[in-house]
């Protein structure tokens, strides 16, 4: 049975395409960048190959001390386009404010957190990024497998 794999999210759908389902024996030697993974695909599980390609992006490490950080806001909306390189969203680390940037162009799918949502680990999924705008629906009830379910609630309304 040839296994396939996947890739950690923040390295870009062009890196992932490149290997695309390739069985694991062919990946002997192949210098992967740093803090790539690989996974079975069996560890996915089925709703995994069942979605369209998509992107899941984490809390970023934004400074060399950091281990969580909030969502000040998000700047983008689900279903809006983003470019790499535009800020996202405003993440406060543990020393400033800082722009978390995407590093691929695509279509918000969903934001996996709500704004002002803290002390998410870095490593937490907070948003996905499809290719095409018709993906976007297929994301209507997405959660995040290992979501903690503090971080994916939404902060109460202001009464």
């Amino acid at each position: 049975h040839d296994a396939g794999i996947t890739m950690s999210a923040n390295l870009g759908r062009a890196a992932m395409r490149g290997l695309g389902r390739a069985p694991l024996a062919h990946l002997r030697g192949v210098a992967l960048p740093s803090g790539a993974t690989l996974r079975p695909w069996a560890t996915c599980g089925p709703r995994f190959l069942a979605l369209p390609t998509h992107t899941v992006l984490t809390m970023p490490a934004l400074s060399p001390t950091m281990t969580a950080g909030n969502i000040a806001s998000w700047l983008k909306k689900e279903g809006e386009s983003v470019r790499a390189g535009d800020t996202i969203a405003l993440v406060e680390t543990d020393k400033a404010t800082v722009d978390f940037e995407v590093l691929d162009d695509g279509i918000v799918a969903k934001l996996l957190v709500a704004d002002g949502a803290s002390d998410l680990p870095v490593g937490t999924p907070v948003a996905v990024i499809v290719e095409e705008a018709g993906d976007v629906a297929a994301f209507k009830d997405y959660k995040a497998v290992g979501e903690p379910a503090a971080a994916a609630a939404a902060p109460p309304a202001p009464a």
